[in-house]
């Protein structure tokens, strides 16, 4: 990290106040801030600067210890005058050799002493007045003035009274200081913590690593710990990067393990010396405060004390005058310590019994408060070591935190009680299904839920009924997770008489054996038999979970083998649920539809779902579902040509939620194959294609597996593709679901393909699948030109170029114009020009440098002149083009919801891209953007997907 200061951030307005008011004597400026804030670097920043030269700095500090000496600052900061005055000192000025004994040599003599300690002391003021006035320019700099003595607040009311005009005053102090009326107009600057986005500024610049991303969430974390105080932050980030806790992962910097628990020794030692001044009272009630953590009542932190709710208050005045501690809630009647770290370093310096009862104290508190407040005794009886207490307030926290849709806590929870064992054997098929209902949607990537649902099916207390609603949680839990589900779909089977009694469960248990893109051992008339049991199961209940997931498995199975009626079932799925359950089962069907939309390559119907998901989604927030969605939109957009969605998939790759989707690393892989890095491709491209087939995502695999033949160019490598595009055939003719070969047609070796497109031909005739279609048409023409038709496999390419350009794919468009043109010289005729150059400019636009220069030898031997690649720009501290496009909406007004929902994108991407161009514009608000922005940028914004004819409208 770079040793020196890091600059100024969010300071510049204070810094130009400052020294304005400086540079025209005389001036009294009073900079407050708390201790931490920068007042000190913010007065050497502003004596540095242009236009106060010539002026002599005195600086003095003021302190607790010296409050017994007279003048102490203002003596310290004369000692470092080093001009003599410019005009004759009186013989009042000898008083003051006795303190400064540096100035004897431009001091008179002293004159006679005097008896009174009073008129000792007034002569000293009066003397140190009078030097001030005759050094000529000077700025007096007293630090802390909150610690001054009487005889430095007497000397400054004199010079207030009497102002020096060649004098500047700057004082600094901790507010609320109580400050004398100078009688000279007085600048105050109030210096205020740091934003979110400039505590992730400051951190960037301490870490000094321009390739390394600060990701927003990790600048809003960092601004939680150190409240936005400059100096806190600045240690923070410091001690955990020294302590390996703060390391750069994939381009972006990451909190390890054990940060939360970090306090950096220069912050825990400043917050000791500030508890060793407190009184007992005062000592316990922030010991109490700290325990309880977050923000508490005073009443309750009153409780845990054990302390009168008087006395109380009383302590917390104290702290909040001292600054360590602050008003919290919008009536302000709940308090929290000025920032995590405060409350780490106190907690730290409780002893470890003293802990053990606070806690003890505070689940007793806690949980006879009731309501929301029960489900923070949770972790108190933990912290207490009470093991049986923990786990039924764990279990009773868990069950109100599913009712509020917190899943992922509900499942941390349930999940830790199972594994501690603290539950009774005769209850732990009962719990186990609490934890099933939590995991759905919550990550597993363990399987340490999966593991502990079987072994509470496996037990022989678990009736058949419950051993049944395991195994259908297992699979619901795998297949919302994007995790192995074929282990758990055979054992429902198996357990499905369980469920007799229960036609909720029963339905729920069909539609989900339904599912077509995950369960590889099922064939495509075994999950319609499935579907229609669904159905005849949900005519039998009215549970609303079992009617949403009927409906949505019934438009996946239909819409994703690309039927017709599909589309009219899509439509039939709700956006909205009466349960937080219910909504995120909507949301996860409607993805699904997206996702099965672009297998077809109806892209804009796609991006319509993806769009209504978010709505359900919306109401019941999974870091997973969002993640997916991410990478699902951005495959859709990268497909139709939209060359901002690289910038999207590098933001979702710093995701841990997102960094190991499928269609993630697909899209990553395609974007590596199009640059040239082709080692890096062909290895996630193999291991993206063997997964997807474990898992039974064909599709998926089948994309994998036809880029990875298009990228091979050795033997071996060729050879291993058509290993792998045989597995994906083979699966996908078990599986019968012929619209999902469709991206292998085109790049699978030719004997593959002649043995499979007669049943590809008649299988997706009566598909609603133009992807597919367009697929056939290359597949035509590629067996023409191999039996020597090159004139018909010409025909073919053009047919199936103008199919991929209406889906949109401007890509496989360019390799079909490609393989028209290379068929056209095949059979003595001269290319088309124009396509030729389209196809050019489609690769090197996109960004697609490898497939650019292979289209060089066409063009060549169409007699074409090859143009020079441009390349695509690099943007440095320029802005690129997805983040003007964020900028612009949001200086015109637009949320980040409002954005993402309108350029389909999450919110997360939204903010990622918003920091980075308020970075590199240097604004810290919304408000400046408007200020900084280019007139021309700000006109009405149509969206740059506008090929498909979609507008982008958020007014």
């Amino acid at each position: 990290m770079p040793p020196r200061d890091p600059p100024l951030v969010e300071r510049e307005g204070d810094l130009a106040s400052l020294v304005a008011a400086l540079a025209r004597p005389p001036a009294v400026v009073v900079v407050e801030g708390e201790p931490g804030a920068g007042k000190t670097r913010l007065v050497r920043e502003a004596l540095a600067a242009p236009g106060l030269e010539g002026r002599q700095p005195l600086v003095g500090h003021s302190r607790p210890t010296l409050a017994s000496c007279p003048l102490g600052p203002v003596i310290e900061a004369l000692a470092t005058a080093s001009r003599p005055p410019v005009r004759p000192l009186s013989a009042l000025a000898g008083v003051l050799r006795t303190v400064l004994p540096e100035l004897a040599g431009i001091l008179p003599p002293a004159p006679p002493p005097v008896p009174e300690p009073q008129l000792v002391r007034h002569r000293l003021v009066r003397a140190s007045a009078e030097l001030l006035a005759k050094l000529g320019p000077t700025i007096l700099v007293l630090e802390d003035v909150q610690w001054g003595d009487a005889a430095t607040v007497e000397l400054l009311r004199m010079i207030g009274a009497r102002p020096p005009p060649e004098l500047s005053v700057v004082i600094t102090c901790e507010p609320p200081a109580a400050l004398p009326e100078l009688g000279l107009a007085t600048t105050r600057l109030s210096i205020p913590p740091l934003s979110p986005a400039g505590t992730g500024r400051l951190a960037g610049a301490i870490l000094g690593d321009p390739e390394t991303v600060l990701p927003p969430g990790l600048a809003d974390l960092l601004h939680e710990r150190g409240g936005g105080v400059p100096f806190v932050v600045r240690e923070d980030v410091r001690t955990l990067r020294q302590r390996d806790l703060l390391r750069p992962v994939n381009g972006a910097w990451t909190l390890g393990p054990g940060a939360e628990t970090a306090v950096p020794p220069a912050v825990g030692a400043g917050i000791a010396a500030r508890l060793r001044s407190l009184d007992a009272t005062c000592t316990a009630v922030l010991e109490a405060a700290a325990v309880l953590a977050g923000s508490a009542e005073p009443g309750l932190v009153a409780k845990v004390a054990g302390l009168s709710t008087g006395r109380t208050c009383a302590a917390l005045g104290d702290a909040m005058r001292r600054g360590l501690m602050r008003d919290h809630g919008p009536d302000g009647g709940a308090v929290r310590f000025r920032h995590e770290l405060a409350r780490l370093a106190v907690y730290e310096s409780v002893p470890g019994y003293r802990r053990r009862e606070l806690h003890a104290l505070a689940a007793q508190v806690l949980t006879s408060a009731g309501g929301a407040l029960r489900v923070r005794a949770v972790d108190h009886h933990r912290r207490a070591g009470d093991l049986r207490a923990w786990a039924a307030s764990a279990e009773t926290a868990a069950e109100a935190a599913l009712a509020a849709g917190a899943f992922g806590t509900a499942h941390s929870w349930l999940r830790d009680v199972l594994q501690t064992g603290a539950v009774a054997p005769g209850r732990r098929a009962e719990v186990a299904i609490k934890l099933g209902r939590a995991a759905l949607g919550t990550a597993d990537p363990d399987g340490t839920a999966s593991g502990l649902l079987a072994e509470a099916a496996g037990s022989e207390t678990a009736s058949p009924e419950q051993r049944a609603e395991l195994h259908l949680l297992r699979l619901w839990s795998a297949l919302e997770s994007d995790g192995p589900a074929a282990g758990a779909a055979t054992a429902l089977r198996d357990a499905l008489g369980g469920l007799t009694g229960r036609p909720d469960l029963r339905a729920i248990a069909h539609a989900l054996l339904a599912t077509p893109t995950r369960l590889p051992d099922l064939d495509l008339p075994a999950q319609k038999a499935h579907l229609d049991r669904a159905r005849a199961a949900l005519a039998e209940t009215a549970d609303p979970m079992a009617h949403a997931v009927v409906r949505t498995a019934t438009a996946h199975l239909l819409l994703a083998t690309g039927g017709p009626e599909g589309w009219a079932a899509a439509r039939a799925v709700p956006v909205h649920g009466d349960r937080p359950e219910i909504e995120r089962r909507l949301a996860r069907g409607l993805l699904d539809l997206a996702e099965a939309a672009l297998h077809l390559g109806h892209y804009t119907r796609g991006l319509d779902l993806a769009e209504r998901a978010r709505r359900p989604a919306a109401g019941a927030p999974s870091p997973i579902l969002d993640a997916r969605l991410g990478a699902v939109v951005a495959r859709i957009r990268w497909t139709t040509g939209d060359s901002g969605a690289e910038e999207d998939v590098s933001v979702l790759s710093g995701d841990p939620f997102a960094a190991g989707l499928p269609n993630l690393r697909l899209l990553s892989a395609q974007i590596d194959a199009g640059q040239g890095r082709l080692d890096a491709a062909r290895r996630t491209l193999r291991a993206v294609a063997g997964e997807a087939r474990e898992t039974g995502d064909l599709a998926v695999a089948a994309q994998a597996a036809a880029e990875f033949n298009r990228v091979a160019l050795t033997l071996e490598q060729r050879r291993l593709g058509h290993a792998l595009a045989r597995q994906v055939l083979d699966d996908i003719a078990r599986k019968g679901v012929w619209v999902w070969a469709a991206p292998l047609l085109p790049f699978a070796p030719l004997d593959l393909v002649r043995e499979v497109l007669p049943r590809y031909r008649g299988a997706v005739a009566d598909r609603d699948a133009p992807l597919a279609r367009a697929a056939l048409g290359f597949a035509e023409a590629r067996m023409s030109e191999r039996y020597g038709d090159a004139a018909w496999a010409a025909a073919g390419y053009r047919r199936a170029r103008r199919g991929y350009a209406v889906l949109p794919d401007p890509r496989l468009a360019a390799h079909a114009c490609a393989c028209e043109a290379r068929a056209r010289i095949s059979a003595g005729q001269v290319p088309d020009a124009e396509p030729l150059r389209h196809a050019w400019s489609t690769f090197t636009g996109l960004g697609a440098v490898w497939d650019a220069n292979r289209l060089k030898q066409t063009m060549r031997a169409a007699g074409l002149p090859v143009p020079h690649r441009r390349g695509r720009p690099g943007y440095g501290n320029q802005l690129s083009p997805r983040e003007r496009e964020i900028a612009v909406l949001a200086a015109s007004g637009h949320t980040n919801r409002d954005i993402a929902a309108g350029l389909y994108l999450s919110d997360r991407t939204v903010k990622y891209h918003l920091a980075n161009a308020m970075r590199k514009l240097g604004v810290s608000s919304r408000r400046q953007l408007g200020d900084v922005l280019e007139p021309a940028d700000r006109t009405d914004h149509t969206c740059r997907c506008g090929r498909c004819g979609r507008e982008l409208n958020l007014s």
